[in-house]
């Protein structure tokens, strides 16, 4: 993507993707300041969105979460900035969903989004163009990618002998109650029968060790749907895969999102 990059956040997914394109600016938070000036000599890392929207960038790659969004993302587009959002699950809910489509046509910006750790969005989205009848998307993780969440209270996740359904709902209620695993959920939602209509289903698996599985089918009117990612986790964060941050290095170097907004 030409242009100055900006990044928000510089953790698993931002060191990787500093790490393979060339930014301009990188926000972090106070704390995190001189560790991140000394791993990027060079670049410009600041604290507020203001000092990073003073460094001109022509997109802002989000790399933080789902707060790092409802934080910056409406001030990055009143700024005249596009915005790539990997943590698509901010966008389970409606309302804020809406107030940023609104804030991007205010500002004739776009709101980009990369496929993250899945395949087969554009397969989807043809299908959604002739008529979708359902869609569901599987997410299957290790027992310990599902601690700290809801699961770890209504499971023993460490006792599972079998692949387990911890959670089964539509895509906004996974993306609220799963923040930091269900991303994905909303990114399939944007892209097919939307957040109320999209079946998700939520697998703890002791059989995987090092990788999560990501399924999504569907069925229209045009034909059917079914494909399957296999990735490695982030080695310090097993909620994600580590080609999460690759899907933003891809949609920066090439500059196709797989998705924009509105």
């Amino acid at each position: 993507m030409s242009g100055r990059i900006g990044l928000i956040g510089f953790g698993a997914i931002g060191q990787v993707v500093a790490s393979e394109v060339d930014v301009a600016a990188v926000l972090v938070r106070d704390r995190y300041l001189e560790s991140a000036r000394r791993a990027l000599p060079g670049v410009a890392v600041v604290a507020s969105i203001e000092d990073l929207l003073a460094t001109g960038p022509d997109v802002v790659a989000e790399c933080a979460g789902q707060p790092a969004v409802r934080e910056y993302g409406e001030a990055v587009l009143a700024g005249g900035t596009d915005l790539m959002v990997i943590s698509t699950g901010a966008f389970g809910d409606q309302a804020f969903l809406d107030r940023m489509c609104a804030a991007a046509r205010r500002a004739g910006r776009r709101i980009l989004v990369p496929a993250g750790a899945t395949a087969g969005l554009d397969g989807l989205m043809a299908l959604r163009e002739g008529g979708l009848d359902w869609v569901r998307y599987t997410s299957s993780k290790p027992p310990h990618a599902w601690l700290d969440t809801p699961a770890e209270r209504a499971f023993r996740l460490e006792a599972l002998s079998e692949p387990t359904v911890i959670h089964s709902g539509p895509a906004h209620e996974a993306a609220r109650l799963y923040p930091k695993n269900a991303n994905l959920a909303v990114t399939i939602a944007l892209a097919g029968l939307g957040l109320d209509r999209t079946q998700v289903d939520l697998v703890a698996d002791p059989a995987l060790t090092t990788g999560n599985i990501g399924r999504i089918e569907a069925s229209g009117r045009l034909g059917v749907l079914t494909v399957e990612m296999a990735g490695r986790a982030a080695p310090d964060n097993p909620k994600t895969s580590q080609v999460t941050a690759y899907s933003i290095v891809h949609a920066l170097r090439s500059g196709r999102a797989v998705m924009a907004l509105p």
